[in-house]
């Protein structure tokens, strides 16, 4: 369903919601959580979307300093909210449809490459070498892995998603993202499997964990570079 046409209206009687009538969480609680024309319930889900959505807003925008309202700043603001915001319809949609809409795939895409015109992070060049290194390189992973097991490895969805986690903070950090979302993918799916006894043939949606890696790594991820290569380091020290 597109986003911009038709605009915003009831599921039930399509009936179109006027500007008053869409303001977030204040219209529901106005309208006592019913359509204004058909008095059909209004889901729960759409408020506390709204509230965690606006709660990520106050986060990122804390992040940033020294202040949110500098120039680079709210650049980096910018991007730090798509990141977490995202989690929202990507745990939302792609646990229960294993899809990722176009709206958050390819958005991101336009976003951290609209973003690296900015000062405060990745230039424009870094953020398409992001999106080439990482949308072709998860890319080709997913098509050797689809040649080997015979069947489809990993969702397009998964594919344009990197993508724009590459255009956003580059491919260093898109990378650090993708490791971190694969650990939590093995930690979590692994033995839900053996417990719940599911078919491990069966597809799981890797988007969610995916996309937890990415704040993770865009706040943490070079901290996360320098304790591995310091680990790796000291190994090297004993061993030689």
């Amino acid at each position: 369903m597109s986003i911009i046409k038709p605009g915003s209206h009831c599921p039930i009687c399509k009936h179109r919601i006027l500007p008053w009538q869409n303001i977030p969480i204040l219209s529901w609680l106005f309208l006592g959580g019913k359509c204004a024309n058909c008095k059909e319930p209004i889901s729960i889900k759409y408020p506390l979307v709204e509230f965690f959505g606006l709660q990520l807003g106050f986060l990122a925008a804390i992040i940033a300093e020294p202040s949110p309202w500098q120039y680079a700043n709210m650049a980096e603001s910018l991007r730090l909210f798509w990141l977490m915001v995202t989690l929202i319809p990507i745990f939302a949609i792609d646990f229960k449809y294993l899809l990722l809409p176009d709206t958050v795939t390819i958005g991101g895409v336009l976003l951290g490459f609209a973003l690296s015109f900015f000062d405060g992070g990745i230039d424009w060049i870094d953020s398409l070498i992001g999106i080439a290194a990482c949308g072709g390189g998860l890319f080709l992973f997913s098509f050797a892995i689809s040649i080997i097991i015979k069947k489809e490895g990993m969702g397009f969805g998964d594919v344009k998603l990197f993508a724009g986690f590459g255009a956003i903070m580059g491919a260093e950090l898109a990378y650090v993202a993708l490791i971190i979302g694969s650990l939590l993918a093995l930690a979590v799916i692994v033995p839900f499997r053996f417990i719940a006894k599911k078919d491990m043939t069966k597809p799981l949606p890797f988007g969610p964990f995916l996309g937890l890696g990415a704040p993770i790594s865009y706040l943490f991820g070079y901290k996360i570079l320098d304790a591995y290569i310091g680990i790796v380091d000291k190994l090297l020290s004993i061993f030689s």
